[in-house]
This record gives structure tokens, sequence and C-alpha cells, in this order.
């Protein structure tokens, strides 16, 4: 149960440090006077002071941050404003919109940088293969066959599950035709099946886009790799074969076969594998294995259907620049679609939700936790820079009118903005509040 506090304090350290950063470097290089840089809210845990005055903290409440600049106001607060101080109130407009921006954009760069180590580090993830289709599920009616991997939706080339759920997240609310590019395993030719869809999962929430349309993950017998040699080699089965039976008893999934093969060390057994639409019968006797515990076990040396995703140092940067573009569009565009209805609110999450997936990706591998740590960036750099008042984009939309009219906007004015935008992040702040009771509890 410790890991998801942990996971949850570390990431939103990471997060929140990060965007401050963002503001206290731009801030620095302005010239204004930085009075304290906390992580947190609340009543500082730990502080120390740097050679230029300002107080770096550790806060009680990790749930944000702040980058506080000297205000000519604040020698009403309390702090010294000594000769050669320079102010916020007195940097240009430009320096100002350049600190407000500094954050999110910092948000962006922390996302790119973990996109570029999972490009250079690369994955291997299994690929995207469906069974068997219900006959009244849209992708059977659309006309797509049983037994095929999904290479692409909406002509966008995908590799995997997670980059077929993003794809088609993108569609959410649409009316239209969805297209699917699919093949038989080991073809190289691809049809596309295009899937009508209306309203689609509109208003709908924690939509489970997959099942809607029939796309059931399968974890099929398909032959991905052959040992050179090996037991499986010598009986003649070939990469994308997919094993059907082993001695007439029929083979579900992967592990189904691995149970079959393990259960039959040194004995010839009859594979049923459907290779391009034939179907084959194949005789492999699986090797011998001799585990720990003296127990014996069957081994013909085939591995699993998957895709390994690698790209080079300098080949990994517009790669890692066109996931977080790409990401960064797709939250903007189901921000749009939650303000017109077509993507339901209850959608939204908040600290708990933060904590499970940052605990359940942080359990499932450093490449996992990385990428929901970009995802996540993504979404704090797109929230702060939404135009409400005491957000980054408040600031930005001040600075905008203060270019425009020529003249900074008036204190009265900023002060009821304040208090709406204080208003409209409370709100937003206790439906994610009630989203995550609604969810978890």
């Amino acid at each position: 149960m410790l890991i998801y506090p942990l996971a949850f304090l570390v990431t939103l350290g990471v997060l929140v440090t990060i965007h401050e950063l963002g503001h206290f470097v731009v801030a620095r290089w302005s010239g204004v006077r930085i009075v304290r840089f906390s992580v947190g809210f609340g009543k500082p845990i730990w502080s120390r002071f740097d050679r230029h005055g300002t107080e770096f903290a550790l806060a009680a409440i990790p749930l944000g941050g702040y980058v506080r600049m000297l205000d000519e106001r604040d020698a009403d607060a309390g702090v010294e404003i000594r000769r050669g101080d320079v102010t916020y109130t007195k940097l240009s407009v430009w320096w100002r919109m350049a600190i407000a921006v500094a954050g999110p954009f910092a948000n962006f760069v922390l996302a790119a940088v973990a996109y570029w180590c999972l490009a250079v580090a690369g994955t291997v993830n299994l690929v995207p293969m469906i069974g068997e289709l219900e006959e009244t599920s849209p992708a059977w009616e659309a006309g797509m066959e049983n037994y095929r991997e999904i290479v692409a939706v909406d002509g966008r080339p995908v590799k995997t599950w997670q980059e077929v759920v993003m794809a088609l997240s993108n569609r959410l609310g649409d009316s239209g035709e969805i297209q699917l590019g699919v093949r038989e395993f080991g073809d190289d030719a691809a049809t596309t099946v295009a899937v009508p869809v209306r309203d689609w999962l509109r208003g709908v929430a924690d939509p489970d886009l997959l099942d809607s349309l029939g796309l059931a993950p399968a974890h099929l017998a398909v032959v991905g790799l052959v040992q050179a040699d090996g037991p499986a080699s010598r009986g003649g089965v070939e990469v994308w074969d997919r094993i059907t039976a082993i001695d007439g008893v029929p083979v579900e999934d992967w592990p189904a076969m691995v149970g079959e093969v393990q259960g039959s060390p040194g004995r010839a057994t009859e594979w049923t594998v459907v290779r391009r639409g034939v179907t084959l019968i194949l005789s492999v006797t699986p090797d011998s294995r001799v585990l720990e515990d003296g127990s014996e076990i069957g081994f013909v040396g085939i591995g699993w259907a998957t895709n390994q995703v690698r790209y080079g140092p300098l080949e990994a940067v517009p790669r890692s620049l066109a996931e977080t573009g790409s990401k960064t569009l797709l939250m903007l565009d189901h921000l749009k679609k939650m303000f017109v209805g077509a993507v339901s609110v209850r959608n939204l999450g908040g600290p708990i939700t933060i904590a499970k997936v940052a605990g359940d990706s942080a359990q499932a591998g450093w490449r996992v936790y990385v990428g929901i740590l970009a995802l996540l960036s993504i979404s704090l750099g797109v929230l702060n820079m939404l135009p409400i008042p005491m957000l980054d984009g408040g600031h930005v939309l001040y600075c905008l009118a203060e270019l425009i009219g020529r003249r900074p906007v008036p204190e009265r004015v900023q002060l009821v903005g304040a208090q709406v935008g204080l208003l409209v992040v409370g709100g937003i702040i206790m439906l994610v509040l009630i989203n995550d009771i609604a969810r978890f509890m």
C-alpha cells in the first residue's frame, strides 16, 4: 500500500518542481528578485537561502507550488525592498508573459524528454491482435474478419494497443466512419475496414473504446520468434503461425499453448497451425528442461508476437516532439469536446486517480511509469494554459489585454478576475474529487 502514496508524492513532486522551475529560470533571466521558490503550499517544513536571497522551500501540502517574485506591494507584507531590486510590476509585459508561459512550457519539455528516453531505450509491446469477433459488434457488421492484426487507425500507423486506444480517442463523440487498417497475420498487404459511428460514446463516463467496437484484445498463440535449430524450427513452425490445437486439444491463447508444451517434454506432439489462411499439421517434439526443484518441463524455442520500437539518439528527437505535440492536441480536443458535452466531465480525475495511476504504472515497470509521467506533465501544461485567472493562461490573458489596450489591466478588474478564477478552479477541484470518490469508493 505504500507504493501508491510514494508514487503519488514522487510524481507530483517532479511535475510541480519542473513546472515552477520553468517560471523560476525565466524570472531569474528577467532580473526580477525572486523571494521564494516553493514546492507545496502552506508552512515550509524545510528551507534554505541562496546568495541572491531567494528562499527555496518544501511545504507541507504537496498539491502544487509557486514562485513568489518581488512586488512593490511586498513592502506592506514585511519584505524588504533593497536598492537595485527589480520588482515584477516593473517588468515589461513581454517578460511577464514569458514568465507565465515558462511553467507550462517546462512541462512540455519534460514530456518530450521522457518520450525521447523511451524512444532511445526502446519498447517491446504485444502486437495488437483481435480474435473471434462477436457477430453483433460494429467491427463485424462493417466486414472485419476474425483473427487480424490492427496496423492503422484513420490512416495513422499503430504498433501497440496503447497506440490503438490513443488514436481511437481522437474520435470520441464523433459521427462518421472510423477507418481501421487490418491484415492477416504474416501478410504485408493491409485492407481498410470502415466502421460507422454516430455520436460515438458521446457523454459516456469511462468509455471502453475497444469493447464498444468489438475490438477486444486477444492473447492468441501467434508465433513471433522461432529459435534457430530449436524443436519448433525442426518441426517446421514459422513466424506468424497461429497455433490452434496441440494433440487435438484446442489452444485458446498463448498461456494455454505454453501449458501444453511444458506438459510434453521429450514427446512428439501434433500441432495444428494456421498459416496465411491455410491449416497445417506439424509434428513438434519439445526438448526437456529440468528446473531447480527437479521437475521436468517441455521447451520448443518460440516467442510471442511483439513489436520492438527503438530509435537512435538523433532519430528520437523528432519522434519525441511529434509524440508530445500529438498528445497535447489530443488533450485540447478532449477539453473542447467536454465543453460541448461530447465527452463526459466524469472522465476527469483528481489526486486519488493520479495516485492510482502512478502506483499502478510504477509497479508495471519504469517504461510504463515514464510514459504516464509524460502524459500527466502534458495535462498539467495544458491545464495551466487555460485562460482562467489564477492560472498561467490567465496571466497571459492579462498581458495580451495590456498589449492591446496599451495600459495595465486595472487592479479592480484583476481582483474580480481572481475571484472568478478562484470560483472556477475551486469548482474543478470539487468536480475531480467527486469523480474520484465515485470511481474508487
